[in-house]
């Protein structure tokens, strides 16, 4: 599969709206508006189910999805919790500088001295703030993608640079 057709998570469902087959959905990037109609979604992990965006009803923490294929509250009951996927293709453009929180998979984490801290295996979106997952020393750690830690991304040497906070490792 090339770069552009990698799927990237954007989402995921949270649970049926009324009897139609609408879905409540949250986005990870709460202005996106890249669900449109027509667009193919594959939702899951592994084993994808391929949709097709009939509408998309936006609006802040209250976003809706209906799928032509989906058109009962029971079948709408069955997506509860996927993840919602797009190709990578389908995001808005990117201007210099900028990333996508998925890209920093497999960056290493460093301090300012160099010292190692492992690689980022996820992205987690959390209500506060986005998390790094870190593996270091056969442990995951979690370092959050604030000010206070995040002093800079260096994407063309795949490297996020930290201030280790006490108690972060």
């Amino acid at each position: 599969m090339n770069d552009n057709h990698k799927l990237v998570p954007i989402g995921e469902i949270i649970k049926p709206h009324g009897i139609k087959g609408e879905l409540k959905i949250i986005l990870y990037n709460e202005e996106s508006r890249t669900l449109q109609k027509n667009k193919l979604v594959f939702l899951g992990e592994n084993n994808f189910l391929k949709f097709k965006v009939e509408k998309t009803s936006y609006c802040l923490k209250k976003n809706r999805i209906k799928f032509f294929e989906i058109n009962s509250k029971e079948d709408a009951e069955s997506l509860r919790g996927k993840l919602i996927n797009i190709y990578r293709s389908d995001l808005p453009e990117l201007k210099k500088d900028e990333f996508y929180l998925n890209d920093l998979v497999n960056f290493r984490i460093v301090d300012k001295s160099n010292n190692d801290y492992g690689v980022v295996k996820e992205v987690l979106h959390l209500p506060a703030n986005d998390v790094l997952s870190v593996f270091y020393s056969n442990q995951e750690y979690l370092v959050p993608m604030i000010d206070d830690v995040i002093i800079m991304i260096d994407i063309d040497s795949k490297k996020i640079i930290i201030n280790p906070i006490k108690g972060l490792f």
